[in-house]
């Protein structure tokens, strides 16, 4: 039994893609080839690589085995590719990260000079998004900070920092709209990042049951600064990361609402593939980023166990 190291691409970006449309893009080939190619594979290994829930691709268990392989073996093909070029060719290398938009924005993008400085020949290149797996898993970023979790098999987990919330409402807002619970927040207008809701989980889960609220009016806004502007001018009642508004604290835009109600936290991870762990690129970053100091954001940014 042979195995080409063609096809055994093209399952490695079905795999990624979910679909041989998408994978057939991105190869530069027609779905029919992709299907014909992952066909082939099945055919001279006599066991069955994929199956379909609805439109969706899945691994069979041989097809997960195998896909994992390909994982490793591209990936250290990418790195002899990088390290041979970094010395014969004098090429800086890149590494991207990527990370949610405020964090990346308000925390990583202040920190990463003295890292860079270490390492002039470490180009890093940033990509802020709330939506971090697929690129993830399509390898246009090297590593992920994000809330988020990524239960995937061939991605590597690092606790990085915990992130506290709070409810948060203008002075002003509170003299018309008095709040003392939860459940008062049913009628009035709330700020969210989506029209259902489900941005408020964090409060909405940490609320005694009987003092939940079902809210009427959602206002989506789909940026957290958006949100914080919204709130300081009145527009409603939000429920932030603490680290993106200590500014408006501070000077008395915002004001907490329940104090004492102890809100669930997200935790911040450094994701990566584990293909690409063992990179020195990824390990420097990671190193680097595991040490970051955030003493400036007080207790708004915690650090986490460090448990993989």
């Amino acid at each position: 039994m042979s195995l080409d190291l063609n096809k055994l691409q093209v399952l490695r970006e079905a795999a990624r893609s979910g679909n041989y449309t998408v994978a057939a893009s991105r190869l530069h080939l027609t779905p029919s080839a992709v299907s014909h190619a992952i066909h082939k594979l099945e055919k001279g290994i006599g066991r069955g690589l994929v199956e379909w829930r609805g439109r969706r691709l899945e691994l069979t268990d041989e097809g997960e085995y195998l896909y994992q392989v390909c994982e490793r073996v591209f990936g250290e093909l990418d790195e002899a590719g990088e390290r041979l070029a970094g010395k014969d060719g004098g090429i800086e290398k890149t590494i991207v990260l990527g990370a949610t938009v405020e964090f990346g924005s308000n925390v990583l993008i202040r920190k990463l000079r003295p890292f860079l400085h270490a390492y002039p020949w470490l180009r890093l290149d940033f990509h802020f998004s709330h939506e971090l797996t697929e690129p993830l898993l399509r390898d246009e970023i090297d590593l992920a900070v994000d809330c988020r979790p990524h239960p995937n098999p061939a991605v590597d987990c690092i606790s990085l920092f915990r992130e506290k919330y709070a409810v948060v409402a203008a002075p002003f807002f509170l003299q018309v709209h008095p709040v003392a619970a939860p459940r008062d927040l049913e009628e009035l207008p709330v700020l969210s990042l989506d029209k259902e809701g489900r941005w408020w989980r964090n409060m909405v889960e940490a609320a005694p049951h009987g003092d939940r609220p079902a809210f009427r009016r959602i206002v989506a806004v789909n940026h957290i600064r958006g949100m914080i502007n919204a709130a300081a001018e009145g527009l409603g009642v939000a429920l932030l990361p603490r680290f993106t508004m200590l500014d408006e604290l501070a000077r008395g835009k915002l004001e907490v609402l329940f104090p004492h109600l102890k809100l669930l936290e997200d935790r911040f991870c450094i994701y990566q593939k584990r293909a690409r762990a063992g990179r020195e690129k990824n390990r420097l970053l990671t190193r680097f980023l595991t040490g970051m100091k955030v003493d400036e954001f007080g207790d708004a940014i915690g650090r986490a166990p460090r448990a993989r």
